[in-house]
Order: structure tokens, then C-alpha cells, then sequence
């Protein structure tokens, strides 16, 4: 059962622009390890409401673990992008728990134990998959040994080879030092950095930067292992006006990679087309190939 869906007509009519935070989680799926690091407290809020209401469109149980942060405050998270909370939590389709520590030393591999256990209860109360997002402040709690939290996102890779459970680690820019966030950063193929005026999408090859004008950048590779992530990610950027992609940094580009593009610029609502302007090469040669450089709704420059 999806409880936002109740709402989402009503809800975008209200908010028809919403944040680069919300939008960089578009496009998460089951399968996909995520480390999302911000420095607002508003950043960490779009993030989390504009993910857990994906997961319910889609069917899936959304678990939140709770370190730093509240339950109340991420509640009213949830309510505020249009969720009906009290129906998922009475339901289940919700849960908030909080990571209990104690004095205890943390065990990496007690926490994936955790989110396996986790995944199978989803599957079998009758949920497409698990969606889920934690509060990664564990990691330097008093008594964690330093690299507690590394070898967690080390060894909980493995979880998510089941692809039917996605997690969202969260990292707080404000609490971890560089130097440390760099090496747990390392350890995702799949990287949201957001910030107040851009933020980029890291998934595994291909690299999508968004710009507060409203201006999108691909860098890496534009391939069919991204294709569906395009579109969903395109999907999401609501601005008057045409769609500007700048595509300059792409060093490769094929037909599933190009076909995602002319999908997006289909979905154009009214009269606005995804421009294309200074277009890398090898995404010039494909479009030309397959007929698609001339396509009403998609202006390749």
C-alpha cells in the first residue's frame, strides 16, 4: 500500500519546486548502497522525506535508524512532504527505531546481522523490498572504535547483493572530519554530495550535477547500466521553462544511455524541451546513428 500517493496530486500542485536535496534521491532503487552527506539541517530533512516517499510509491517498508536525531522531528519530516505517518506506522509500512548502543563496543557485523534480519521481515509481511536509511553519528559514538563504522559499510555490501533493499547512509558534515568522511564516502558506488547551490549524483560511472539555476551536467558514462537512473533523475527537476543538460564531460554514451534522454525529453509536460547544448562527441554520434538528433522535444546544439 502506498500512503503518500493519497496526496501527491495535492501536494505538487502546493510545492511545484522543490529542492536539490529531494532531487538527488530520485532514481534509488532496491540494490543500491548510498552515502549521502549534507550540512543542513534542512538538507538532511529533503533527503530523508523525498526518499521514504519513494519507497512507499513503490511499495516497500521504509526503516529508519535513529542515532543522533529524534522521533518526533522525523516524523514531522515525513508529514510535511505529504506522508499520512499514523497510517504507515499503524500499518507497518513505517518504522523508527533508535540504535541502541549502551556502553558496549559496536559489531559491525551484529548491525548487518541486524539489517538482514531487517530485509527478510520486509519480504515476508508482504513488502516489495526494504528501504532504508540510518544515522551514520554512530560511528563516533564515545566508546565505537575508529573504524567501526567502516568496516559496517565495508561488509554490508553484501546485503544489498540481494536487490531487494536499498540503504541510504547518512552523514552529517558538520560532526565527521575530512578525512575520516572521505574513506567512508570511498566505500559507496553510489555518492550524493548536496549542497545549498549544486549537488552531484556519483552512481558508479556516471556522474549528474545539478546547479541552483536550474542547469543539469552528465560527466563518466552515459550506458545502459544508468539509463533507468536518467530518467527518474531528470523526471524529478521541475522548472519552468526547457531542460538544460550539459553533457560535455561524458567520455562514453550508448543507444541505451541516448534512448534515456529522448525518453526524459518525452515526458516534458506542455511545450519545454531538454536541450542539449555543446554535446560530448560520442553522445553526438549515437543520437545521429539512431535517428533521435532531430526529435521535436530533444535539441541537440
Amino acid at each position: 500500500m502506498d500512503v503518500g500517493s493519497r496526496r501527491r496530486k495535492r501536494f505538487r500542485r502546493a510545492r511545484p519546486r522543490v529542492g536539490l536535496a529531494e532531487h538527488a534521491v530520485a532514481g534509488i532503487v532496491p540494490g543500491d548502497h548510498v552515502c549521502a552527506s549534507f550540512a543542513s539541517d534542512d538538507e538532511q530533512r529533503a533527503l530523508v522525506a523525498r526518499y521514504a516517499r519513494h519507497a512507499l510509491r513503490r511499495g516497500e517498508r521504509f526503516l529508519y535508524l535513529v542515532h543522533h536525531g529524534d522521533d518526533a522531528t522525523i516524523r514531522s519530516w515525513l508529514a510535511g512532504d505529504g506522508i499520512d505517518v499514523d497510517a504507515a506506522l499503524a500499518l507497518g509500512q513505517i518504522e523508527i527505531r533508535r540504535i541502541e548502543l549502551g556502553g558496549a563496543e559496536i559489531d559491525p557485523e551484529a548491525l548487518i546481522a541486524a539489517l538482514q534480519a531487517d530485509r527478510r521481515a520486509a519480504k515476508r509481511d508482504g513488502y516489495s523490498a526494504l528501504c532504508a536509511t540510518t544515522e551514520m553519528s554512530w560511528g563516533l559514538a564515545p566508546h565505537a572504535r575508529v573504524d567501526a563504522a567502516e568496516r559496517f559499510e565495508c561488509g554490508v555490501g553484501r546485503v544489498f547483493a540481494a536487490a531487494d533493499v536499498a540503504g541510504l547512509c547518512q552523514y552529517d558534515r558538520r560532526l565527521f572530519p575530512a578525512g575520516l568522511l572521505e574513506r567512508l564516502v570511498a566505500t559507496h558506488d553510489f555518492q550524493l554530495w548536496v549542497d545549498c547551490d549544486v549537488t552531484t549524483s556519483a552512481r558508479r560511472r556516471l556522474t549528474i550535477s545539478e546547479h541552483a539555476d536550474g542547469t543539469l551536467a552528465l560527466a563518466g558514462a552515459l550506458d545502459i547500466d544508468c539509463s533507468s537512473y536518467v530518467i527518474a533523475r531528470l523526471a524529478e527537476v521541475e522548472r519552468d521553462g526547457d531542460l538544460v543538460v550539459r553533457t560535455s564531460g561524458l567520455g562514453f554514451a550508448d543507444i541505451a544511455g541516448c534512448r534515456s534522454l529522448l525518453r526524459a525529453a518525452e515526458a516534458l509536460e506542455g511545450d519545454r524541451r531538454l536541450m542539449l547544448p555543446d554535446p560530448a562527441p560520442s553522445l553526438v554520434r549515437v543520437l545521429k546513428l539512431c535517428g533521435w538528433s532531430e526529435q521535436g522535444r530533444l535539441v541537440v546544439r
